[in-house]
């Protein structure tokens, strides 16, 4: 990922602690150190083993741990977990305002983007002086404008590239496009260290060819040296010709400090030589890497933190009077390029265009792709490339083909297929356009026939079709026009309907848009929301399961006519009259927080059954190491012959839940209160 060896964090937001270790809590004592050598995997488990017993004790030091998981999940590019921290560390009244600005920014990562907007005012009324809250706000704002303009490209996740593990920086390396080389963790990375900052593997350099029909072919090491080593290397960089390659290496070397190195390495034949280090600084301290070679071979782009910055890393660009010679005098590019904050993974194309990433220009969130021209001795206002090249995660790396309008770059978006950060390809080419597809029963996996799809275009124009005996729909380029958005609704009786939407604008490729759908039965019987539960005679919904509704918050946006009744049940503890009062309120508040999500209030009913319906088991259950066999009634005599009270609890909690029934199929929002659906990604293979 691009906290790729010390270069890749986001060093201007970094906040060192000054760390007093704990004599009686070796294990709290053990994650501090981890965390302050940049092991944030490690640290992170030992600050999650260490909370339950500090909080008990210290309720500030437990906001301080919460405050110091959401940091290591921030630096492992795990956003989510990183937002839930921040937030409880918020909460607790953590007294570094950075904790504000931390929450804000996992918020804007998450696409939360009017929490975040929220989060950065307050961070700016804490912190006037600090240029980030600003930037806060106008990254939100910047953000919003992108995501209702759209640029002109196509973006597609390269699953032949990617693996389980990171993938990142690619390099094109011949003028004709036809070998990409790039960054990995994957677990055939060179060498067999992990990586503590990660958990995985040490980077290296792999390869790719394009072969005949067009397809990328399985990865593979660059090579098991001289280039790839037991260290981290990567963003690799290859001259016009294909026989030069600059790349950064980080070498670890106990007990002494020592920056990132960018190194050059000759290719004779299909063979690299023995990398040598270009030099550019003195000092072994300061990191330098990203290299970028301009199509002339004369000029390097780099990044580094030197002295004489403007941010945390800055771009700078090194000249040489003949080719093959060594790079001297770097300059740094000013503050037109460069922020407060980091710019980095620069690129030239070939028209002399500058294209790099940036967490500080205002943008989506994270690194965001900007591009900048040189006018005389001028550069011009950096300009955020959009959507979809831009996302809320980081973006970076971008390269493209040598005359063409297309090419890659790396991401960390939230996408299905997608893990960690991983590449992209993007194109901007003619398009003519066609959608088909199969539909198929959710529950058996058989195609199902007479299923409606309604097409409704952004033009006014609307077309629908009835899936074949076979299940297949199909819509010829006649239907599928240029420009235009599409909404597809997908819908058969006593199935859940499915909701997607298509658009064409700025697309300019030709695509056959292939998607599948799975309707899903709506069941008589009344289906239990996942992880619901409560603390005993509680009925506050916690913010860690929040998340299990979205999944009806989806079913929901998708079947407008639904009406849903929310059940909530308890233990057979306490009188029927509490019971009673108490699953309501639990129902309620996932009634309310449906609500809050946008959810007309008149679809939905909240009941509360208290502790008249024990839970009977469907399938067998292991709660809290105990096993509760299919078709045991969790009811009172069964639950009071339990051999101990922490058996007999996991019974109890298991009676504590949430469900919801279907109660009608019909409802009319009408015209005061519409329930209106977002756009949902569909499945999408392209041929």
């Amino acid at each position: 990922m691009k906290r790729f060896f010390f270069l890749f964090v986001f060093s201007s937001f970094f906040l060192l602690f000054s760390f007093e270790a704990d004599a009686q809590n070796r294990r709290l004592e053990r994650a501090d150190q981890a965390f302050e050598l940049r092991q944030y995997s490690e640290a992170v488990d030992l600050y999650r083993r260490a909370y339950n017993r500090v909080r008990r004790n210290d309720r500030r030091e437990g906001v301080r741990i919460l405050y110091q998981q959401g940091l290591c999940y921030m630096y492992m590019n795990e956003y989510r977990r990183a937002e839930t921290f921040f937030r409880r560390a918020v909460r607790g009244n953590y007294p570094d305002p950075m904790a504000i600005f931390y929450y804000a920014n996992a918020l804007m990562k998450n696409e939360k983007y009017d929490l975040a907007l929220e989060q950065f005012e307050q961070y700016k009324e804490k912190v006037p002086d600090d240029w980030r809250g600003d930037w806060g706000i106008q990254s939100v704002q910047k953000a919003l404008y992108l995501m209702e303009n759209p640029g002109l490209y196509e973006v597609n996740l390269m699953r032949s590239l990617n693996s389980r593990q990171n993938d990142f920086a690619p390099a094109f390396g011949d003028h004709r496009g036809n070998m990409l080389i790039f960054t990995s963790s994957r677990d055939d990375a060179y060498g067999n260290k992990t990586d503590p900052w990660t958990g995985q593997k040490f980077t290296s350099l792999f390869v790719s060819y394009l072969d005949r029909r067009g397809d990328w072919g399985n990865p593979v090491l660059l090579d098991e040296g001289p280039v790839n080593s037991e260290f981290n290397e990567g963003a690799p960089s290859i001259n016009s010709s294909g026989t030069e390659m600059f790349f950064t290496r980080c070498e670890a070397i106990p007990d002494q400090e020592t920056g990132c190195r960018i190194f050059r390495s000759e290719r004779r034949g299909a063979e690299w030589g023995e990398p040598r280090e270009v030099k550019l600084v003195s000092d072994s301290t300061i990191s330098v890497g990203h290299p970028a070679i301009s199509n002339d071979d004369m000029r390097l782009y780099f990044v580094s933190d030197m002295p004489g910055g403007i941010g945390g890393k800055d771009i700078w660009v090194a000249e040489r009077t003949s080719a093959g010679g060594e790079f001297e005098n770097p300059v740094n590019l000013g503050p037109v390029i460069n922020t407060p904050g980091d710019e980095m993974f620069p690129f030239v194309r070939d028209d002399g265009t500058l294209y790099f990433s940036s967490n500080g220009h205002p943008g989506l969130g994270g690194l965001d792709v900007f591009f900048s021209r040189l006018e005389g001795d001028t550069w011009t206002t950096p300009e955020n490339m959009g959507t979809p090249v831009n996302s809320a995660g980081d973006d970076f790396g971008i390269v493209f083909q040598t005359e063409k309008n297309s090419g890659f770059f790396s991401s960390s978006r939230s996408e299905r297929g997608a893990v960690g950060d991983a590449i992209y390809s993007f194109y901007l080419t003619p398009v003519e356009f066609t959608m088909r597809g199969i539909i198929y029963d959710d529950s058996t996996k058989q195609v199902l026939p007479g299923v409606q799809l309604q097409l409704i275009g952004s033009d006014g124009s609307f077309t629908q079709t009835e899936s074949s005996q076979t299940g297949e729909y199909f819509f010829d380029k006649s239907r599928i026009r240029t420009e235009t958005s599409y909404e597809l609704l997908v819908s058969k009786e006593r199935y859940f309907n499915v909701r997607g939407q298509e658009s064409t604008v700025g697309i300019v490729r030709s695509r056959e848009f292939v998607n599948d759908f799975y309707l899903e039965p709506i069941p008589e019987t009344p289906i239990e929301l996942p992880e619901i539960l409560y603390d005993f005679a509680s009925y506050e919904l916690l913010p860690q399961y929040q998340d299990s509704l979205n999944g009806l918050i989806v079913t929901l946006q998708d079947n407008p006519g639904l009406v849903i009744e929310l059940a909530s049940h308890t233990d057979s503890r306490g009188t029927d009259a509490f019971n009673d009062t108490l699953s309501q309120r639990r129902a309620q508040s996932v009634v309310d927080y449906l609500i809050e999500r946008g959810i007309n209030p008149n679809r939905l009913v909240a009941v509360g059954y208290g502790k008249r319906v024990p839970r009977t088991i469907d399938n067998t259950i292991v709660r809290d190491g105990f096993t509760f066999e299919a078709g045991v009634v969790l009811n009172e005599q069964y639950i009071n012959r339990l051999p101990s009270e922490e058996h007999r609890d996991a019974a109890h909690q298991l009676n504590r839940r949430t469900e919801f029934r279907v109660l009608s199929e019909d409802f009319d929002p009408g015209e005061e209160s519409p329930d209106i659906a977002p756009p949902v990604r569909i499945n999408q293979r392209e041929r």
